[in-house]
């Protein structure tokens, strides 16, 4: 027969080694889940970026044709980007401010917010 204080020692420290584990898990798990979608964005904002230049190329040769001048249509063009790039410098707190809580978002949603796109059972 064994004692009964060591085998609730060995329970206890069985118990204590799997929440270790658990919780390393789970921050693997937040990590992973953080990289992914790190690499997803990047991914998608080197395709925007490669739109945005050639659409940007596109409409400054179709002005260059409206103007009768490539110089005063690619001018326009890059005004429009200086345009946005002043109106990005001055929403650059809000920009940032909404980057920083996806990212929070991101490390601490709960394990439940995994399954978004499962379809939802109705009771009827």
């Amino acid at each position: 027969m064994e004692n009964p204080i060591s085998a609730l020692k060995a329970y206890i420290t069985r118990y204590i080694s799997l929440r270790i584990q658990e919780v390393r898990l789970e921050a693997l798990e937040r990590v992973v889940n953080v990289m992914g979608y790190l690499v997803y964005a990047s991914i998608a904002f080197v395709i925007v970026f490669a739109m945005f230049c050639f659409s940007a190329l596109g409409l400054a040769e179709f002005l260059s044709a409206l103007f009768d001048s490539k110089t005063a249509g690619y001018l326009s063009i890059a005004g429009l980007m200086l345009l946005f790039l002043c109106i990005m410098f001055f929403f650059k707190k809000n920009i940032m401010r909404f980057l920083a809580g996806k990212f929070i978002w991101l490390l601490t949603k709960p394990r439940d917010d995994d399954d978004d796109d499962a379809p939802v059972k109705s009771d009827a």
